[in-house]
């Protein structure tokens, strides 16, 4: 089929309109010179209301008509989302275009959501990056469709970007998106539009403006109610900005991601490792090191089920240190009440018991840094700021351009009424398990810093009148 320019389409009365759709698809002016596109990646991303999922859908379904071999693998981040949505937006252009005559499919609530071409067995299947199983039974893609794109994780986009490698056809992975909650450490901008990769993606910004399918006047004064006043709102869902979060109220007051966020890597010597034993959302692991007086976060490992607990992340940092050639000391900090021993493991061995077994049977030398209490919430970020913001005592910090879930957590996490760390609860609607999404990255940061910088943190405690650490 060819594309009907929509500033033409509109145009024309109803009936010319149903018998033109068995030749032609109105597609948004804005988006035709991505119809016949071989790029490896395009991401469409902007505004709400822009018509980027219904582009993407109608160019996706001529490909599975036209092609010689097409097998897209469409979904969100949570397969259980992708029923009313995803799979929603392609058949009801399947039907909107009259085309059900060539593709079979079930409506049903509980039907298979695969969608099959009757003229040449291509086919459309959806996948969750949530579901284990929905990855593993990946199998000769030659497209991927990425609803909601912001919502994988890097990881996620790895996996799924390296499925695509048969040789029987031009792949592509598509990419939609409102940019509304890409914040400034998104990995999506700091890998495919400020990294080295950026020019490995074609990149359309998309907003309502270019839907001619909707009344614009309209929307934007919905958009204006939406965005209630807030200009950083509006222009992030009608102009397609990125989103900016910083609302005031932040924890790490100091931290600056333009100043304190570069690009660093592994020196050889010794590697720091602070943890954090909460199991949801992860364990977290952060890896540092200490090069003269600036202390370097260069890596993260946010060990997700199945790899949250202490062997599991404990195997993730292994695989992570051979990978940089490490064979130095590691030290191992973090929150103090892990030390506690377990009541029901048999040898009665704590997180860090059972952490620290595993690298030194992997032949590391392991030290044991964990402190007997934790240093006290507010005025350890004060010592940390004063870091960040003055370089107290000489110190500086230096965070990884590529730690995304810590950079986004240090912006993030809020301060409280009494200036601790806000740490607001949510409920996992699968599994029902409530958990505090963000802080404990930043916790890992505050046991690592203020250990490491023990007498300078009951320094700047006396200073304050306040004895707060205990090595």
């Amino acid at each position: 089929m060819h594309p009907a320019a929509a500033s033409q389409w509109i145009k024309l009365p109803e009936h010319h309109q149903q018998t033109l759709l068995s030749e032609f698809c109105p597609v948004n002016d804005h988006y035709i010179p991505l119809w016949t596109n071989t790029n490896k990646i395009n991401l469409l991303y902007g505004s709400y209301g822009s018509g980027k999922s219904v582009f993407v859908a109608d160019l996706l379904v001529d490909k599975c008509l036209e092609d010689k071999y097409f097998r897209c693998y469409y979904g969100r981040k949570i397969l259980d989302t992708v029923r009313g949505t995803v799979f929603k937006t392609l058949t009801d252009r399947i039907k909107d275009r009259k085309l059900e005559k060539f593709f079979t499919f079930s409506d049903a609530p509980n039907g298979s959501m695969n969608i099959v071409c009757k003229l040449n067995g291509n086919e459309f299947i959806p996948f969750g990056a949530n579901d284990s199983q929905s990855l593993k039974s990946i199998k000769d893609p030659s497209h991927f469709w990425l609803e909601e794109m912001d919502q994988f994780s890097f990881e996620d986009f790895g996996f799924i970007y390296s499925r695509l490698r048969t040789i029987k056809t031009v792949t592509q992975l598509y990419g939609s998106f409102n940019t509304d909650r890409v914040y400034q450490s998104h990995w999506i901008r700091k890998v495919l539009f400020e990294g080295e990769f950026a020019k490995d993606a074609h990149k359309l910004k998309c907003n309502y403006y270019h839907n001619l399918f909707l009344d614009q006047a309209d929307y934007l004064s919905k958009l204006k109610m939406i965005a209630n006043g807030d200009i950083a709102k509006l222009n992030a869902i009608a102009e397609g900005e990125w989103g900016v979060v910083r609302t005031g109220g932040e924890f790490w007051k100091q931290f600056d991601e333009t100043k304190h966020v570069k690009p660093v890597s592994y020196e050889p010597g010794v590697i720091n490792v602070s943890l954090d034993e909460n199991v949801n959302p992860y364990v977290t692991c952060t890896v540092w090191q200490l090069v003269d007086k600036n202390i370097r976060q260069i890596a993260e490992l946010l060990c997700k089920s199945p790899d949250n607990n202490a062997p599991k992340a404990a195997m993730r940092l292994v695989k992570y240190l051979k990978s940089i050639g490490h064979r130095d000391v590691v030290n191992v900090w973090g929150d103090p009440s892990a030390n506690r021993r377990s009541t029901v493991d048999p040898n009665n061995s704590s997180f860090y018991d059972k952490f620290i077994e595993v690298l030194k049977a992997e032949g590391y030398t392991v030290s044991n840094r964990v402190a007997r209490s934790a240093p006290e919430v507010a005025l350890s970020a004060a010592f940390i700021n004063d870091i960040y913001e003055n370089e107290y005592n000489g110190w500086s910090i230096t965070i990884s351009d590529r730690c995304f879930g810590s950079i986004e957590d240090y912006i993030l996490v809020k301060e409280d009424a009494e200036g601790k760390m806000a740490k607001p609860k949510v409920k996992d609607e699968d599994t029902k398990v409530t958990y505090e999404p963000a802080g404990h990255i930043s916790d890992t940061k505050r046991y690592f810093i203020t250990g490491l910088l023990a007498a300078d943190f009951n320094k700047y405690g006396v200073k304050n009148n306040y004895k707060i650490f205990t090595s």
